[in-house]
């Protein structure tokens, strides 16, 4: 119970934080669907679900990444992050991944449409590491600058 309180508390951290900047909503192909602040910073974060499974089987992963400098096309980010399965009845953390993303935009004059292609090493706890790879299509709202 613990741990939902924790997860709890920082999603509302997170939201009133997004609520006063630019935010985006990504779709990861079918597996995951992710909410992240202002990617434009230096730091930003990303709350994703990872759903199409059982209510106890849904993941739930926080990240921090640090924002290279955007290019025209394209931006690379690095993270650190925690996933875990809040209603699988265990408060613990399943594992502690290390998000790679790039953010390709496709079109020139419409940069608020992206395509996004991840590759997390994951350490799971009381297991090994594992590798695992998102695609997926991000919109973002509000006004959107590439270069700083």
């Amino acid at each position: 119970m613990k741990f939902k309180k924790i997860i709890l508390t920082i999603f509302v951290i997170l939201f009133s934080y997004v609520g006063y900047s630019q935010f985006g909503i990504t779709s990861y192909s079918i597996y995951a669907l992710g909410i992240n602040t202002n990617q434009n910073r230096m730091i930003s974060g990303e709350f994703k679900t990872f759903t199409n499974r059982t209510f106890e089987n849904i993941a739930m992963e926080l990240d921090a990444f640090y924002n290279f400098k955007a290019c025209e096309y394209h931006r690379f980010s690095a993270g650190i992050g925690l996933n875990a399965f809040p209603f699988a009845g265990a408060d613990q953390i399943h594992s502690l991944t290390f998000p790679l993303e790039l953010e390709v935009f496709p079109l020139k004059d419409f940069k608020k449409l992206s395509f996004l292609f991840e590759l997390t090493p994951e350490y799971v706890v009381e297991e090994d590491f594992n590798l695992r790879y998102l695609w997926g299509i991000r919109y973002t709202f509000g006004k959107k600058k590439n270069k700083d």
